[in-house]
């Protein structure tokens, strides 16, 4: 790939990414945000009981281990990690952005984002990243305390 392209490319590039994403693979995740209003913190800086705002649907490309099962005192746990891919120039036209400490639901299942990343880029230029990768891990429901979500 040429070190500088147009800005032609990179909507052609767009363009293919979107309708591959969007219209074949079609994974939908739910995205809640964390309501900094509502939430409360110690002088730590934590929160006990978060609130979040309602939550968006985007598409997204999903890498997924598979799951672990712990047994510690009263029962089991589940444990699984996984990557979520989204399309950044559709997180800036609806004005979100997937942050470390927002819950992802995706297959009936939450994960909180513990890491983000946009260092792949197109033509060598760091404003053509296509998508924000994103690393979570599963989170027990019992933990949150999710708005239903928008559809």
């Amino acid at each position: 790939m040429p070190k500088f392209i147009s800005d032609r490319d990179v909507e052609f590039f767009k363009s293919i990414a979107r309708e591959l994403v969007d219209d074949v693979v079609q994974n939908i995740i739910t995205l809640f945000k964390i309501n900094l209003n509502e939430t409360k913190v110690n002088i730590y800086g934590e929160a006990m009981n978060k609130t979040w705002m309602p939550g968006v649907n985007l598409y997204a490309l999903v890498d997924k281990e598979a799951e672990s099962t712990r047994y510690e005192g009263f029962g089991s746990d589940t444990d699984q990690n996984i990557i979520f891919k989204v399309d950044r120039f559709k997180c800036e036209e609806i004005n979100v952005y997937p942050e470390i400490g927002d819950v992802i639901l995706y297959n009936n299942s939450y994960f909180e984002i513990d890491n983000t990343d946009e260092v792949q880029f197109a033509g060598g230029q760091p404003y053509n990243s296509f998508s924000i990768v994103i690393a979570a891990f599963m989170v027990s429901k019992s933990n949150l305390n999710i708005e239903e979500r928008i559809k």
